[in-house]
């Protein structure tokens, strides 16, 4: 059986009479398949709830501990995290809280190259004084 690993979804803009190449997005096959369901789950991976939010899973511990999305149960740090598909769906219809989302990871990442460009530049300031 042969696994699909990414869709191509063709997209055209403007009138059908357009010459012009259409847009391809492509789809990973785990998020067209949850994308397609007629029933979400009783509860989410991050996996899942990342693809919902259309960010990646190394996105979801920041909005955890953001306190942006919160985690079924009570979960230890190690612990895989579960969350409430009426929640995360409630949380994607939301564009103030969506915007909330955006700008927290923006700057988590602004904030972590930030430090990671700061040690590169220390070590390459000491590298040229020796």
């Amino acid at each position: 059986m042969e696994v699909t690993v990414n869709d191509e979804l063709s997209v055209r803009h403007g009138s059908s009479q357009s010459k012009a190449a259409p847009q391809v997005y492509l789809v990973s096959a785990h998020v067209r398949e949850l994308l397609n369901v007629r029933r979400l789950q009783g509860r989410l991976t991050t996996r899942q709830t990342a693809a919902l939010l259309n960010c990646g899973e190394h996105d979801i511990p920041v909005l955890v501990s953001q306190r942006l999305i919160k985690p079924l149960g009570h979960p230890p740090p190690n612990a895989q995290k579960y969350f409430s598909p009426v929640e995360i769906l409630q949380l994607a219809g939301d564009s103030e809280q969506m915007g909330q989302i955006c700008d927290a990871l923006y700057k988590h990442w602004q904030v972590k190259n930030a430090a990671k460009s700061n040690r590169v530049n220390g070590h390459s300031r000491r590298a040229l004084r020796s």
